[in-house]
Order: structure tokens, then C-alpha cells, then sequence
């Protein structure tokens, strides 16, 4: 697999805008990565571009907010030389009706159809406006070619693609397709390649890493494919995101346990705790979580546990949502993120009768959040004059701080770790010792040896 950070590239100047998760950054890095085998050099800055690259989000209600703000903003400010092309979970959702409420768009590319992205640039550099969206099936493998955005110390590595599991809510089966998952081989000689670049850690990254091959009729894939990249020269850190409650093996618990690469990190997104709530979800019940939890904090008493909840889910009571407060107070999470339930037209949820208004979702969302600082300050102030390692991400000379983040911390989701920048490079992992809480979230970090 060709990678890059920066390549000697040249003649059409490209600038892409990515918008939404991790698995949509991957694609843009994706789509950089085939335009400049074809010699484009890329841009920061729209306004120097020749051709403008937006790669959307449509998740939820919000999302497709920020993807039409985006949009809009960009097609009133091109000069009519530039082109603007429109990728992802938009298009795919939206299709050709995107064309009619922005007609300065050039081209519209599918959530899986991004691969072709230097067929629609040429396309449009001879007049003609271009639709490519197909019913996604298509996953990318380690020859494509990919320049890799993030800070030097860490990639995130896409190991599948789309979901199968269902939740009446969500319109992921519907904007990426059923789950289908790489090759283990083909998933390691990517992470080779990372690791000759010399990112440091690997995040690995999927809708649901948990049922990773089981698409492909073959159980304990996952387990196979970190024993592999664990025997990678140069990875130091190995993290699992998004791992669904009712595939978890046990035999990733003894794994993770025994592992001197993979993070003690479990980002288990439980959705809700109460069974009424669940049941209509389409999720497992709680006593699932609420099981798989115990297990994992009786063999790794150090791991640290992330979660996702959603507040507002038609015919949500008081009662429900006192439960799932309940919950969270009990079960005390390291880290939480909290939505609010977005009805989305092409799933089940949509139909279900007692929709909660937007002001009772609003307040549900702050009151779960509000608890939830008060249980991650706790944990935080638990780790002050403890010593931990560190990757360093952020080095500015416009600052004496540097920002980075420790194993159980995820970059660009939880907290940051922050530290005097002056002797370090990005990439580097040093070790340090906690000394106080910066609101909340963020650690000073002072380093071993002083």
C-alpha cells in the first residue's frame, strides 16, 4: 500500500473537506490518496483550489445541518473556474435531489463510490456534471493509496465497512450497506505500511469491530487479526473502537488483559439501560452490558470504559430515563458521550407513536451530561501523581503547551493530556506523571524525570 503524509504532488489543486466519524476521515484520506497518484497537490484552503472536495455526514438531523451549511457556504463563495464535488452519506441518502437545491454542485459521489473520485474530477473538467451513487458494496484494501491526515503518532485503520445489526433507529444499514469486513492479511499489510510511516498506535475502527469476519462465516477473526498486529515492529498501541455488547468475545477480555499493545480501552456503546427502551431499539438488554461490564472490570481492574447513550427515544418515560441516570451513577463510566434521538425517515423508529418533544430531549441530555462530568472529574482526580505514557499529537512555537493523550485517552474524543511542548516532536510516546485537572477533562502532565 502506497502511504503518505505529504507526496510530491502537482498541477490541479485539490481541497477536501471532511465532515463526520472516523470510517468518513478514512475515505477522505482515501480519496487524497487517488488524487494524487494522478498528480494533483493538495490545498488547505478552498479559495486556492481548483476543485473543492466535500465529504458529508447524514447520520443524523445534525449532521446533515453541518453537511448543508458546509455545502452552501462553499458553492456561494467558489469563483466559477472552481468545481465542487459532493461525496459521501449526503448524496447516498439525497441522491440527485442535492443537484436541484445546489445547483453549483459538479458532482455527486455515493458513500462507497468515492474510489472513483478521479473519474468524476475528469469528468467535470470536460463539462459534463457527474452522478455516481450505487448501492454500497464496496470496501477499500491495502493497494489503494491513502495520505494520512491525522498527527504523525497514530492512523486510524478501517476494518470493515457498514452494519447489519438493525437498531430501529439508524440509518447506517441504509447509507453504507450491510457489514462486510476486510481480509486479515490484507488488514495487516496496511498497518505495516503505518507503521514504516511511524504511527505509533493503530485505531482500529468499524461500525461493529466486534462481528469483524463474521460476515465472512469465520468467529474469532478479530482475536486473530490483533494477534498479528501486536507482532508489528514500531506499533506500541493497539485501541478497539465501537464494540457492540452482543457479539463481545470473552476471549477479547483475556486478550486485552494479557496484551502489552492493546489499549485497557472499551468503547461499548450501550445506546440505553432500560429493556422497554432497548426491546424497541433493537438492542440486547441491559443484563448483557450490565454482565459483559463485570467481566471486563473482574479481569482488567485498570480498563478504562467509554459509552454512548441516547436520550428522547420515542415513548421514553420519566421512569425510563431515571433508570438510565440511575445506571450511570452506578456503573460510573470514564468517559460518555450523550445524543439526543434524531427521527430519521427510512428506519423503523421512525414510525413509532410519542415522539418526546425537543425540549425534554435537550434536558434529559444536559442532566446525563452534567452527572457524567462529575463521575469523569472523580476518575481524573484519581490518576494525579500517577505516572502514565503518553503520545504526543500537538507541538505549536506559538505555544509552550503541547497536547497529547495516554492509552485511555482516545484522540479527538475524550479528554487531552497537555505538557510543556519544548522537548518534543509529534509521534513521540514519553512517560509523565499526572499533576492536576484542567476542566474536567484534560490532564497536566509533568514529565518523569523532572
Amino acid at each position: 500500500m502506497t502511504i503518505s503524509k505529504l507526496d510530491k504532488l502537482n498541477k490541479l489543486k485539490v481541497n477536501v473537506i471532511s465532515l463526520g466519524c472516523s470510517k468518513n476521515l478514512v475515505d477522505s484520506e482515501l480519496i487524497l490518496g487517488r488524487l494524487g497518484e494522478k498528480g494533483c497537490i493538495l490545498v488547505s484552503s478552498p479559495k486556492f483550489a481548483d476543485i473543492i472536495i466535500i465529504n458529508t455526514c447524514s447520520f443524523i438531523k445534525d449532521a446533515r445541518k453541518e453537511s448543508y451549511d458546509v455545502i452552501a457556504r462553499e458553492a456561494k463563495e467558489k469563483s466559477a473556474y472552481q468545481k465542487l464535488i459532493v461525496c459521501g452519506c449526503l448524496p447516498q441518502l439525497e441522491k440527485r435531489k442535492l443537484f436541484y437545491r445546489f445547483p453549483e454542485i459538479d458532482a455527486l459521489l455515493g458513500s462507497s463510490d468515492f474510489y472513483r473520485i478521479d473519474e468524476a474530477v475528469e469528468k467535470i473538467l470536460q463539462g459534463e456534471r457527474v452522478f455516481l451513487v450505487s448501492t454500497p458494496k464496496f470496501i477499500y484494501n491495502s493497494g489503494f493509496s491513502r495520505l494520512v491526515s491525522t498527527p504523525p503518532g497514530y492512523a486510524y485503520l478501517k476494518i470493515a465497512e457498514g452494519c447489519s445489526n438493525c437498531c430501529s433507529y439508524c440509518l447506517i444499514p441504509y447509507l453504507r450497506g450491510d457489514f462486510r469486513s476486510r481480509e486479515v492479511e490484507d488488514v495487516v499489510k496496511e498497518a505495516k505500511s503505518l507503521a514504516k510511516m511511524g504511527v505509533k498506535e493503530l485505531i482500529l475502527i468499524a461500525q461493529d469491530i466486534t462481528y469483524y469476519g463474521q460476515d465472512r462465516g469465520k468467529s474469532g477473526e478479530l482475536l486473530r487479526l490483533l494477534e498479528k498486529l501486536e507482532k508489528i515492529k514500531g506499533i506500541s498501541w493497539i485501541r478497539l473502537l465501537y464494540l457492540h455488547p452482543g457479539h463481545f468475545d470473552v476471549g477479547l477480555i483475556r486478550f486485552m488483559r494479557d496484551s502489552d499493545k492493546v489499549c485497557r480501552y472499551v468503547d461499548i456503546p450501550l445506546q440505553h439501560t432500560h429493556d422497554e427502551i432497548l426491546k424497541m431499539m433493537n438492542r440486547p438488554p441491559f443484563k448483557v452490558a450490565q454482565t459483559l461490564i463485570e467481566k471486563i472490570r473482574e479481569a482488567v481492574p485498570d480498563v478504562t470504559l467509554r459509552t454512548t447513550f441516547m436520550v428522547g427515544f420515542p415513548g421514553e418515560k420519566a421512569y425510563h430515563f431515571e433508570k438510565l441516570m440511575k445506571d450511570v451513577e452506578n456503573l460510573e463510566f470514564d468517559w460518555l458521550g450523550v445524543f439526543t434521538y434524531s427521527r430519521e425517515k427510512n428506519t423503523p423508529a421512525h414510525f413509532l407513536p410519542e415522539q418526546v418533544p425537543k425540549k425534554i430531549k435537550e434536558k434529559r441530555k444536559n442532566e446525563l451530561l452534567l452527572l457524567q462530568r462529575a463521575i469523569t472529574l472523580k476518575k481524573n482526580k484519581e490518576k494525579v501523581g500517577k505516572i502514565f505514557p503518553v503520545l504526543v499529537d500537538i507541538t505549536n512555537s506559538d505555544s509552550e503547551w503541547g497536547e497529547g493523550h495516554t492509552p485511555f485517552q482516545t484522540p479527538e474524543i475524550d479528554g487531552k493530556t497537555l505538557f510543556i511542548a519544548k522537548r518534543f516532536t509529534p509521534g513521540q510516546i514519553f512517560r509523565g506523571k499526572v499533576t492536576s485537572v484542567k476542566d474536567f477533562y484534560d490532564l497536566y502532565i509533568q514529565i518523569e524525570s523532572e
